[in-house]
């Protein structure tokens, strides 16, 4: 049942981010008018979604499970997790054509928190998943203590 919810919601969201042949004047018009210096066009989100993009901008808090990164491609996103001392953080891509995993580093936050900061870079316009998974060494063979997988909505 979990598994159908999951996908339905899935199915949903890329709709919801996939304009339709209709729109192909409108989204063309809006393109022109609405992407900024750092070729952020934002045409193909709606108001709540750019509202997102903007607040995850913002955002020096941990990443929760499940979070969902509004964005677009070669928009670099921050992913704020736990860090542990010791431990390390891998990440898989669900789809390498469309999110690159870049730069991870421990840095220290404005209220004093310590976040490792992994680097993802959206590559093209669709949905895909980075999994995160905290272990106490290297060894990519030592048990998981933590998985965390987030979701990217490229636009």
């Amino acid at each position: 049942m979990r598994l159908i919810v999951i996908a339905a919601a899935s199915a949903l969201a890329f709709a919801a981010c996939t304009p339709s042949t209709t729109d192909t004047a409108t989204t063309t018009t809006e393109t022109a008018t609405t992407t900024t210096t750092d070729s952020h066009d934002m045409s193909s989100m709606d108001d709540s979604m750019k509202s997102a993009d903007t607040t995850d901008d913002a955002n020096t808090a941990e990443t929760p499970e499940g979070y969902t990164f509004h964005t677009y491609p070669a928009k670099v996103e921050s992913v704020h997790l736990p860090s542990a001392a010791g431990n390390t953080w891998t990440a898989t891509a669900s789809d390498a054509a469309l999110v690159e995993v870049g730069e991870a580093k421990d840095e220290t936050m404005s209220d004093g928190a310590m976040h490792h900061v992994v680097k993802v870079t959206p590559k093209a316009s669709g949905n895909a998943t980075v999994k995160f998974e905290r272990r106490a060494t290297a060894n990519a063979a030592d048990p998981v203590l933590e998985t965390r997988t987030i979701n990217f909505m490229v636009h």
